[in-house]
């Protein structure tokens, strides 16, 4: 008799200790890993519209008032023109001469209206059309390497290269590719190395046409630095986190090559640059949002072009588990790409 009363409070204290963890788990509670900085965070971006693509591997390649163009990494002739409302689409493709060889696997199409360009750094090899008959022809015969490439005019492109030095050691530079002579300029010392000079120093790449001003954001450190079409470094800007240091680990191997030792800690996945501003899609939660918000949104930060002043954070929702992997912004509509859909929202602007 006299254990009844004893299991009866060994029961009251289990059902109590069970219902403070369920309340615990369905409590909103503040981001407990502190990264150091906070956000001004707008309105989140509504949904308009969706299309689903049937096939994945998709990138944005360029886009006009009426349409965007989809460029596919495992088809590299292949083009899917979108229309601004994402209703209508029609498959493209570029046509080569018969017998043309490149590192297809490697290819990418750049859509700037009225021209389109294929262009692979491996061998290199450049080809150049038009989008209303997309007959492509060999261009730019005098290039160089290399493993990124942004037009900024009909003559000219901004690349990215890996130039080894007298010592034998490798890192990437900017370089400026043109049709006439010198056709390959060096960008020295723009891209700056912490650790290796190729892991520590890769990023995203791209070119505001209205101001004549490229960007480039590194993917492991929270800086970012604004320049010419003529490789003239105009400032260089910081992100919002503390991250001033690439925290990557890389292992040299026997053939001479390099390789991530350990999974590298991410701080920009992808940057744009658009109507003189910078998103920059971040990885990283600040101190005042909540910790489900890398879960369920995309987080990109805001910056000024003409300094790379902070200005405001957009959440992005997102539609079931796929993350963004490529985004552009036209005015105050951001179209993102995840594997399979491509997403039209409505932002809020300041």
């Amino acid at each position: 008799m006299m254990q009844q009363p004893f299991r009866f409070a060994a029961l009251c204290v289990m059902v109590c200790i069970v219902l403070v963890l369920i309340l615990y788990a369905f409590a909103d509670k503040p981001n407990d890993r502190k990264n150091g900085f906070s956000r001004k965070v707008l309105p989140a971006a509504t949904l308009k519209s969706s299309l689903e693509l049937k096939y994945p591997a998709y990138y944005i390649a360029g886009h006009t008032d009426a349409h965007i163009y989809l460029g596919n990494y495992s088809a590299s002739q292949h083009l899917l023109a979108v229309d601004q409302h994402l209703k209508d689409t029609q498959q493209l493709t570029l046509k080569l001469t018969p017998g043309e060889r490149y590192a297809w696997k490697l290819a990418r199409i750049i859509v700037d209206s009225p021209v389109v360009y294929m262009a692979e750094g491996s061998t290199p090899t450049l080809y150049r059309g038009r989008l209303d008959d997309l007959h492509m022809s060999r261009f730019l015969q005098q290039s160089c390497f290399f493993n990124m490439l942004q037009n900024v005019s009909a003559t000219s492109f901004i690349s990215r290269s890996i130039h080894r030095d007298s010592s034998g050691n490798s890192r990437n530079i900017l370089t400026k590719i043109k049709t006439d002579s010198p056709y390959v300029t060096l960008g020295k010392d723009i891209i700056k190395k912490q650790v290796d000079g190729i892991f520590c120093t890769d990023g995203t790449l791209d070119y505001d046409k209205q101001t004549g001003k490229l960007v480039y954001v590194y993917h492991y450190r929270n800086e970012f630095v604004a320049l010419d079409t003529n490789l003239h470094a105009l400032y260089t800007g910081h992100t919002l986190d503390t991250n001033t240091m690439a925290k990557i680990q890389v292992a040299r191997l026997s053939t001479g090559g390099s390789k991530f030792s350990a999974p590298p800690a991410y701080v920009n996945s992808l940057a744009r640059v658009a109507d003189n501003r910078i998103y920059i899609l971040s990885t990283l939660v600040a101190d005042n949002e909540h910790w489900q918000a890398r879960r369920d949104t995309e987080i990109i930060d805001v910056y000024s072009l003409d300094n790379g002043t902070y200005i405001y954070t957009l959440h992005i929702p997102l539609q079931g588990k796929e993350r963004i992997t490529d985004f552009i912004v036209k005015g105050d509509q951001l179209l993102a790409l995840c594997d399979h859909t491509l997403n039209a929202y409505t932002i809020a602007r300041q």
